[in-house]
């Protein structure tokens, strides 16, 4: 899948995620809520409309990836494991957004707080475009992975700086 394809596929995305009628959404947003209770709705609506207004405008991804001109028109065999967090509703969508963007493999391992939304654009993006399956992975151990981004607590970064200190990497911890 070519640049332009992935792009299409996101700014499809975005207009999937800003349909009040998509009965799935609804679906997803309500069981998100009953598996984080800290997910209220207004904040998982919040979240969406960022995300598709801001990050999914296809003009938005034309600049953004024409500032990179090493972007892979084609994927590339790079695999990057993800460790999302689940604090806030889909805190990890920029990091797969910019995997994917690159080109990459993205290997998943969604927070158990917010494995609901996650799954959910996952499931989108793959029925937008068979082609994001095979290059999206979702797993409980990230191992072999050629790169890796990480999000928790200073707890939790110490220990991805063990793990996958030696690799290239972008580990973010508490910010107080």
């Amino acid at each position: 899948m070519n640049l332009q394809a992935r792009i299409k596929g996101f700014v499809t995305l975005g207009q999937q995620l800003q349909n009040s009628n998509n009965s799935a959404l609804l679906t997803a947003k309500e069981a998100a809520y009953r598996q984080n209770a800290w997910f209220l709705p207004a904040f998982i609506d919040q979240a969406i409309l960022q995300i598709s207004q801001q990050f999914l405008n296809e003009q938005a991804l034309i600049e953004w990836t024409g500032n990179y001109p090493t972007i892979a028109d084609q994927p590339t065999q790079i695999k990057v494991g993800i460790v999302m967090a689940g604090n806030i509703p889909l805190v990890g969508f920029h990091d797969l957004l910019s995997t994917l963007i690159a080109g990459h493999t993205a290997v998943v391992k969604p927070s158990s707080k917010d494995k609901v939304l996650i799954d959910f654009i996952i499931e989108s993006l793959i029925q937008i475009n068979p082609d994001f399956k095979a290059q999206i992975l979702v797993q409980e151990q990230l191992k072999n992975c050629d790169a890796y981004i990480a999000t928790g607590g200073n707890n939790a970064g110490n220990y991805f700086e063990y793990y996958f200190g030696k690799l290239p990497n972008i580990i973010r911890k508490n910010k107080t």
